[in-house]
């Protein structure tokens, strides 16, 4: 039908499955071009949308710099057009990115404003992704009181709306701060309801990075 819209959505989405998968090049190409025919139309959120996506990629990649780069692309466009959902995204994205390049300050301010929109807003999944990434900060700290009430936060929406994945990754962190704390056998018992979780969907990589958590614990 040659409708430049639609295939721009449509690679974007086949980007989105690619990255999923694993394949980050075949990913990346679809999301370039979608991109290339955003920019040829001018559509500001489609754009933001592959902008963010480029950024996953890179920071999938372990190229931080790189993801910062399109992330900050994003955002800025997400800025100008006042979706405050998308700048909710990006923040938090960025927060992830500030703290793996060991920036603990910065991520956490991102992570605050990403909160604070969130709250606003009444997401539930983007508040509980923020406080479990504040109370990852707060345990990289040493803070493990306030780790732990970041982490139980986000775990009691997890649990509220019955997902998974996100309950899976508090268990593991609030095992971590157990094992920190010298109670083994409740951290064991975290890494193992995270470990079946990350089972039962399927997480592989997941799993195994737990289940050496628990080998460890002898």
């Amino acid at each position: 039908l040659g409708r430049p819209e639609g295939m721009a959505n449509q690679y974007g989405n086949l980007g989105v499955i690619e990255r999923a998968s694993g394949n980050l090049e075949a990913a990346e190409a679809y999301h370039k071009k979608s991109l290339a025919i955003n920019e040829k139309l001018g559509r500001p959120e489609g754009m933001a949308s592959d902008y963010g996506n480029l950024g996953l990629i890179e920071w999938a990649r372990g190229n931080l710099e790189a993801a910062e780069a399109y992330l900050k692309k994003s955002l800025a466009i997400e800025e100008k057009l006042g979706r405050p959902e998308g700048m909710a995204n990006q923040y938090g994205n960025l927060g992830v990115i500030e703290r793996a390049s060991g920036n603990l300050e910065a991520a956490e301010a991102y992570h605050k404003k990403s909160l604070a929109i969130n709250e606003k807003l009444g997401r539930q999944e983007g508040m509980a992704s923020v406080y479990g990434n504040l109370g990852v900060i707060e345990r990289t700290r040493g803070n493990l009181e306030a780790a732990e009430a970041y982490l139980k936060k986000s775990l009691a929406i997890e649990e509220k709306l019955g997902r998974p994945e996100g309950m899976a990754s508090v268990y593991g962190n609030l095992g971590l701060i157990e094992q920190t704390r010298g109670n083994l056998a409740e951290a064991r018992r975290l890494f193992t309801l995270s470990c079946e979780l990350f089972r039962t969907i399927g997480a592989q990589d997941r799993r195994q990075l737990v289940q050496s958590w628990i080998d460890r614990l002898g």
